[in-house]
């Protein structure tokens, strides 16, 4: 069985105007075409709608049945509509992001900062992945729209978009000496350091750097809660390779912050499900920053 809004429509038209003639009137149809789309839902219902006699048409107890489902639905359907509109205008909705936190930091909260300034009923929510393949889950399975990583990454059989780059900064307890200027990767040899696991495009960067440069280093300790880190380091743990945010929190906390020489640069990018983006999501993706 196959109802159509218009077929309600025209019904209720009937009803309320108390027959085909006045009703088509005041819908503006022919009143041929109202009848036979009358008859048409009647075929699909399987019923008799109205009695036909000789002053009209009259309600059948079926018909009657049908009137306040009927008006339901059409109600239904307007307030879909208008929830629609709302969603297409960004009046309302919700755009969940799976992000890592260096990068939820910078450059996404600075994005939905102004996204929430611009569209105000839009709500976001942003989650942690705790891997790439936890990133990949969240977005194949619609508990996240868009995701933001570090590459490279795995294949991940999801489009990939690259928005930019961050820069790693060496990151030193409070009162280690080191010249001014960017710090030559050969004078970290053998410098402790705090692992940050769960990044793993990040901290694959980082080692990659230092391996070319031959530099070797000490753990000094391990760590998942990336929030963790300044403190360590502040605390004399070890030192730290952070991005520029972090480093800047560090370096307002005491610690010694250098660029490094070579300069280490971290690639990030942006992953979604294949098919159009919805209008919080473009709106989103128009804020952060392009490929450099």
């Amino acid at each position: 069985m196959t109802v159509d809004l218009r077929q309600l429509e025209y019904f209720l038209a009937v009803v309320d105007h108390g027959g085909v003639t006045r009703a088509a009137a005041a819908i503006r149809i022919a009143q041929p075409s109202l009848s036979q789309a009358i008859r048409g839902l009647e075929r699909e219902l399987g019923i008799e709608l109205f009695h036909r006699t000789g002053r009209g048409l009259v309600l059948t107890v079926g018909g009657e049945a049908l009137v306040a489902p009927a008006r339901q639905v059409l109600q239904d359907a307007t307030a879909a509509r208008a929830a629609v509109a709302d969603v297409v205008n960004l009046r309302t909705g919700r755009l969940d992001i799976a992000a890592h936190a260096a990068l939820t930091v910078d450059p996404l909260t600075p994005a939905i900062a102004t996204l929430r300034r611009r569209f105000p009923g839009i709500a976001v929510r942003v989650l942690e992945p705790r891997d790439d393949e936890d990133l990949a889950r969240l977005v194949r399975d619609g508990s996240c729209e868009l995701a933001l990583t570090y590459l490279p990454i795995p294949d991940l059989r999801l489009p990939v978009r690259e928005l930019g780059a961050q820069q790693v900064w060496a990151v030193l307890p409070p009162g280690t000496p080191a010249p001014d200027g960017p710090l030559p990767l050969r004078a970290l040899q053998d410098t402790p350091v705090i692992d940050i696991q769960g990044h793993s495009a990040l901290r694959a960067t980082v080692l990659a750097a230092l391996g070319t440069a031959g530099v070797r280093m000490r753990r000094a300790a391990v760590t998942r809660h990336r929030e963790a880190v300044v403190p360590m380091v502040l605390a004399q743990a070890g030192a730290a390779f952070l991005t520029r945010w972090y480093a800047d929190e560090a370096a307002r906390g005491g610690a010694v912050v250098r660029a490094l020489d070579p300069p280490v640069v971290c690639r990030f990018a942006l992953v979604h499900r294949s098919g159009r983006l919805s209008p919080a999501a473009q709106a989103l993706l128009e804020l952060l920053p392009g490929p450099e």
